[in-house]
């Protein structure tokens, strides 16, 4: 009877395995890499929800609002904002609950505190940035989105502007600030689309599905919003969407009102937007 070999592996294959093992670690808690999952693509398509009824909100959401060149606001534009917790940071009110969880992320994976270093900008403050800085830096008045208080420019310690993508968060927030309602509004090669260069620090809440459609697509806002024709229905996963006329806002007659929010886009249009989960 033949005796069984041993299998022997060289101890430096085990140590390769293990160095190889400790790089993908190393690149995914960065961000570098993502997970391998085998599901289906999510897709936006149309739809037909049967019979519709006139709806008015009792308010309106802000997160769709498209500011830019074309699409500009005013001097008496006042967006809903309000201080973030117990600090001086003013924010879209509409921002504040998914910022905390994306802040706490933040903090308790890398061990740093996440910075705002502009947020909310009226007219006059918006006049002020672009006279001190100039055209080939900051938007004319009535074209930033911080006049919104959409927009957040944010850093950690010691990596802030194109610096913060060179730190582990900034390339989080850069991979994966969708999960949190957040886009990166200027993204690498869309100025001609945008009107700005990259801007790794400057992230934008759209809510949700808008902003993971936005990342999957790998488009920007603008490009977002030419996917919509008017009137028509579209489903994502669990949620219903459509962009409207905002004199003519309708919802499902099958619909109750629970989980339905409302955003104007600034183009004399409205996001309807349900949740049909809540």
């Amino acid at each position: 009877m033949k005796a069984k070999k041993e299998l022997l592996i060289p101890l430096s294959a085990v140590l390769a395995a293990m160095a190889v093992t400790l790089i993908i670690f190393a690149l995914y808690r960065e961000g570098v890499i993502t997970p391998l999952t085998f599901k289906r693509p999510k897709e936006l398509t149309k739809t037909d929800v049967g019979e519709t009824i006139p709806y008015e909100p009792e308010e309106y959401c802000e997160n769709l609002l498209l500011v830019n060149a074309e699409y500009t606001i005013g001097e008496d534009f006042a967006p809903h904002v309000e201080y973030y917790k117990d600090t001086d940071v003013l924010m879209n009110s509409c921002i504040i609950d998914d910022y905390a969880l994306l802040s706490s992320y933040i903090r308790e994976t890398y061990g740093q505190k996440f910075c705002v270093s502009s947020s909310y900008r009226t007219y006059e403050d918006q006049q002020r940035v672009y006279d001190e800085e100039g055209p080939d830096i900051a938007a004319l008045p009535g074209t930033s989105e911080h006049q919104t208080g959409l927009a957040l420019d944010v850093y950690v310690h010691r990596f802030s502007g194109f610096g913060f993508i060179d730190c582990e968060a900034g390339r989080y927030v850069n991979n994966y600030c969708q999960e949190y309602g957040f886009i990166i509004r200027y993204p690498e090669g869309a100025e001609d689309i945008t009107g700005f260069s990259y801007e790794p620090w400057h992230i934008r809440y759209v809510g949700q599905p808008h902003a993971e459609i936005i990342a999957e697509q790998g488009i920007t806002l603008e490009e977002y919003f030419d996917l919509f024709e008017i009137g028509q229905w579209y489903a994502y996963e669990d949620y219903l969407i459509s962009r409207q006329d905002e004199d003519e806002i309708t919802i499902p007659a099958s619909c109750d009102g629970d989980g339905v929010i409302v955003s104007p886009d600034n183009t004399g249009h409205v996001f309807v937007t349900i949740d049909q989960s809540s």
